[in-house]
């Protein structure tokens, strides 16, 4: 199994997570083959009408139009679902088509004596054309068709062992391409991970940045129950300008990292650095522990850091706190951000090194 990328490339989240997003954004390839696949086969069943005078009725343009009706049904089915299954709805679709084109091939056999490698070689690329099916899957198919072709060449009259020949060598040409295809699939999904975590976290201090809060947000407030409520916290540290002018910027940025360590600790929910020395905690509250950052201060009282040019000698937040109860009403964000702002400068303006809270 470590010859197939989907089983060893990624741990098994990262994996299914790599594959709900391949089905998003590619459910118009998925049917635009399957259209494709439509048509051929619909064009085959009017040659064979049109040169060989084969009654539509025949088991082999029926199976051909049973083709047909299935890859139209799965379109419909695609445009009316999610995308969150489209793999496994697009290989259980395989595995019928292949066996629907096995008895196709007996059935062709047993009617002109022969099989044309064109047919066998038709349905390997038309796998491969599907995108969000991975090796794995493209394995099982083809080797469905293959056991088809096989049981035609060892139990009919007819030996077709140049056509499982050819069949033979473009599925092993194709599992190499899909192999190499896998792999880039995944390694350019690590990649915008990778630059999408650069873009939504803030480099200094490893937390959530101001582009990303919203996002987060209403994230977070799609988890919260009527029986709950949600408390945002704006955080700034008290005469950080005084700090930076006086220590240089260099141990103003050491500040910025321990209180965003220390914030961390608090189990909220999310943590921003919303800007310059300015954070924000957002938590969903049970009944039981509305009171939460009321001891917010406590948390640089010890392991104090110097700060001779503030009131209280050391390094000190103020924090306004906003606690919006759900059962009531669901509060817009901006809202909620204005009502802990004006919290935190009034904690700023009566004192400093404290928190002041609000309720809507």
């Amino acid at each position: 199994m470590q010859l197939i990328p989907s089983t060893f490339y990624f741990p098994p989240d990262k994996e299914k997570d790599f594959q709900y997003q391949l089905n998003k954004s590619t459910v118009h390839f998925a049917n635009i083959a399957l259209y494709l696949a439509a048509f051929f086969l619909s064009l085959l069943v009017v040659l064979s009408w049109l040169n060989d005078k084969q009654s539509l009725y025949s088991v082999i343009n029926v199976l051909r139009l049973s083709m047909v009706c299935l890859s139209f049904m799965l379109v419909y089915v695609n445009n009316k679902l999610k995308a969150k299954y489209l793999h496994y709805r697009c290989f259980a679709y395989g595995v019928l088509f292949c066996v629907l084109f096995g008895y196709l091939f007996w059935s062709f056999v047993g009617l002109y004596g022969y099989l044309n490698e064109g047919g066998p070689m038709l349905v390997v690329a038309s796998f491969s054309a599907i995108p969000m099916l991975h090796l794995g899957h493209k394995l099982i198919l083809w080797t469905i068709t293959g056991l088809s072709l096989l049981s035609v060449h060892l139990f009919s009259s007819t030996p077709i062992i140049w056509s499982l020949y050819f069949y033979i060598s473009i599925v092993i040409v194709m599992a190499c391409i899909q192999y190499q295809l896998d792999i880039l699939l995944r390694k350019q999904y690590e990649a915008e991970l990778v630059e999408t975590q650069k873009a939504n976290i803030d480099q200094l201090t490893g937390l959530y940045n101001r582009h990303s809060f919203d996002s987060e947000c209403k994230r977070l407030m799609n988890k919260i129950k009527p029986s709950q409520s949600l408390a945002l916290a704006m955080v700034d540290i008290d005469d950080f300008k005084k700090y930076n002018d006086n220590y240089g910027h260099l141990d103003g940025d050491n500040i910025l990292i321990d209180v965003a360590s220390r914030l961390k600790k608090l189990q909220a929910d999310i943590v921003v650095r919303f800007g310059g020395e300015e954070f924000i905690l957002v938590k969903i509250l049970d009944q039981n522990n509305l009171d939460w950052l009321d001891d917010l201060p406590n948390l640089f009282a010890t392991n104090t850091i110097s700060h001779e040019y503030s009131t209280f000698k050391r390094v000190t937040v103020s924090a306004g706190v906003v606690v919006a109860d759900f059962s009531a009403l669901c509060p817009d964000i901006k809202a909620l951000l204005s009502v802990a702002d004006k919290a935190m400068y009034k904690a700023k303006n009566t004192g400093k090194n404290k928190v002041i809270k609000d309720y809507i």
